[in-house]
């Protein structure tokens, strides 16, 4: 029933990422230029999918994070996603804000 909150990379440019959500914490490689990220959250049975873009730069290292309400007692309803440059901590990606889901109510559908 508990369970660590997890965001992690599901795939860069379409190209999927095999480490997953176990590979949460391995250094990914992304290509200067304009670039999109599948990205998901995982806490126990709630779930939630984003899609960001932005435009990486060489030399630069970027970090994944997110912000949910998907607490034990919370309301479960949104996690917001963003990518920050390490090195300055600013925002380089737009937030997405995509809604957290039961895995059990979206395997229903």
């Amino acid at each position: 029933m508990f369970d660590n909150f997890t965001a992690f990379i599901t795939a860069i440019d379409g190209r999927k990422i095999a480490a997953g959500r176990d590979g949460w914490n391995l250094p990914l490689e992304i290509e200067t230029g304009h670039r999109t990220l599948n990205v998901e959250f995982n806490r126990g049975v709630f779930y939630a999918k984003g899609r960001l873009e932005f435009d990486a730069v060489a030399n630069a290292h970027y970090e994944l994070k997110f912000a949910t309400d998907a607490e034990l007692f919370g309301h479960n309803s949104y996690c917001n996603f963003w990518v920050i440059d390490t090195a300055t901590g600013k925002t380089v990606s737009m937030v997405s804000k995509d809604s957290v889901e039961k895995i059990a109510e979206a395997s229903a559908r």
